[in-house]
């Protein structure tokens, strides 16, 4: 076994080799992404000192040397930084500095340990951003993110339906049959083994798949809308009614906004027709889901949100400007469930991590960590909506735009219900695609700048790049 291990290691550092001559930067985020999603620590994990390694982290390790790498060879410049990279750098500076300034945990603990917490969903982020923001931004680079996504969103669809007809010969990898790991079993729940976290990779798979639509041959488009349609029904068999309002409300609003005003009544009478048929058909299922599976009770999960709101908001009073702690909310919750001065359960919530992103956000970081996580999901929308109304762009760069927006619905809406940062694989997907959308920004400003007469001072430095082409040329003045 050793010699085949030792094989197979040779044989990746000679493609790793290969990839990192002619690879392109973009393409491996995308297989970041894939990979690091499908192939978890379940499937593989080998113990090497305090940090075992796993595929998603070897993946972002090699990403990263290969970014520095090129760099170090002046393959490409840096685009110039806007204010939604500030952001960023301060929210990912300030949960570093709480995170160690907030003193260990004790026996009661969460799952998920706050310096992993930190370091899988925000520094590895950061790090994907990082890279997707100054990788190959063209058209050629962004078709091939939206067929590894499709292609991803498929393999997931096809994964969550065997898993709920039961056809375990078609679920792959193998640990996602096994009911003693992770929760949800019995639902479509997918390699990270938990709906929610399925449900928001199908949404967001989805929309790369509508946006591939336009850009394929006639039996592309046919596989596409296959393709989507098992998305749609693996979200279905989620039972999570966030992922269910995530898609709803992209397709309340993208359809609106991509398709042209002459088809606008035509959509809009498909959405009232969609809509009434969704209430009489799966209507009940949202108001009162009877699923039955290992994560217990629907209906008491929705009390349940009324017992964290009390809570949360109860620990933001006491420490209402840096919060408890980053990480700590699950066992400094504990002396607040003894309140009897109200009538909410909070019992039940004990053994329980936050269900509320911004909710535990404001918990352990406070009305600053709050505030900086607010402010970048802001300017991500901020930056999706600048390609969208930036009419000089090319269609590609707006319809990226568009795709930035709906990841974020399904993010947002998501986060309301869940408290994603414990599951980094969130962060990951909507860290590359925003990436790529303030890219295109930064992008976007030098080549307005690259357009002014030159008697106005508007001189752009040398190295910067010129947006032409592939995106790669360079401007000396």
């Amino acid at each position: 076994m050793e010699i085949l291990f030792a094989i197979l290691g040779v044989a990746a550092l000679a493609w790793a080799f290969v990839y990192g001559r002619h690879g392109s930067l973009l393409a491996g985020c995308t297989g970041f992404i894939v990979f690091g999603y499908v192939l978890t620590r379940d499937f593989w994990q080998l113990h090497l000192g305090p940090l075992p390694l796993t595929v998603d982290r070897l993946l972002i390790a090699g990403l990263a040397l290969l970014f520095a790498w090129r760099w170090w060879r002046n393959e490409f410049t840096i685009w110039p930084l806007t204010g939604a990279d500030w952001l960023g750098l301060l929210l990912v500076g300030y949960l570093t500095v709480r995170c160690v300034l907030t003193e260990a945990p004790g026996s009661v603990a969460s799952s998920v340990p706050p310096f992993w917490r930190l370091i899988a969903s925000f520094w590895m982020s950061a790090a994907l951003f990082w890279i997707a923001r100054n990788s190959e931004l063209d058209q050629k680079h962004w078709k091939w993110l939206l067929i590894g996504l499709s292609t991803l969103g498929l393999y997931l669809a096809v994964t969550g339906l065997a898993e709920v007809k039961q056809q375990w010969w078609a679920v792959f990898p193998r640990f996602i049959a096994d009911p003693k790991l992770g929760t949800h079993f019995g639902r479509a729940r997918g390699p990270a083994l938990m709906s929610a976290s399925l449900g928001v990779y199908l949404t967001v798979c989805f929309w790369a798949a509508w946006f591939l639509w336009q850009q394929v041959g006639r039996w592309g488009k046919v596989a596409l809308m296959a393709a989507m349609l098992l998305m749609c029904a693996a979200l279905y068999y989620t039972y999570t009614r966030s992922c269910w309002l995530g898609l709803a409300a992209g397709l309340t609003i993208i359809p609106l906004m991509h398709f042209p005003k002459s088809w606008r009544p035509a959509v809009v009478a498909g959405l009232i027709l969609g809509v009434g048929l969704g209430g009489l058909f799966i209507g009940g299922k949202v108001i009162n889901m009877g699923r039955d599976d290992s994560d217990g009770d629907a209906g008491h999960s929705v009390y349940q949100r009324a017992s964290f709101l009390y809570v949360s908001l109860r620990m933001f009073r006491d420490d209402p400007l840096f919060g408890c702690g980053f990480g700590r909310f699950y066992d400094k919750k504990m002396p607040y469930l003894a309140n009897r001065s109200q009538k909410i359960e909070l019992e039940s919530i004990r053994q329980l991590d936050h269900h509320n992103t911004f909710l535990s956000v404001l918990t352990e970081t406070g009305i600053v960590g709050f505030t900086l996580f607010i402010a970048v999901l802001a300017a991500w929308g901020r930056a999706a909506w600048q390609l969208v109304a930036n009419t000089q762009s090319s269609d590609w760069v707006r319809n990226h735009g568009l795709f930035s927006l709906a990841v974020l619905f399904a993010y947002v809406l998501n986060a309301l219900f869940h408290d994603l940062t414990l599951s980094p694989s969130e962060q990951w997907i909507l860290s590359l695609v925003c990436g790529m959308t303030v890219g295109l920004n930064s992008m976007a400003r030098v080549k307005a700048e690259d357009r002014l007469p030159q008697t106005t001072g508007n001189v752009i430095p040398r190295g910067v790049l010129r947006p032409e082409g592939s995106g790669r040329e360079l401007l000396h003045v």
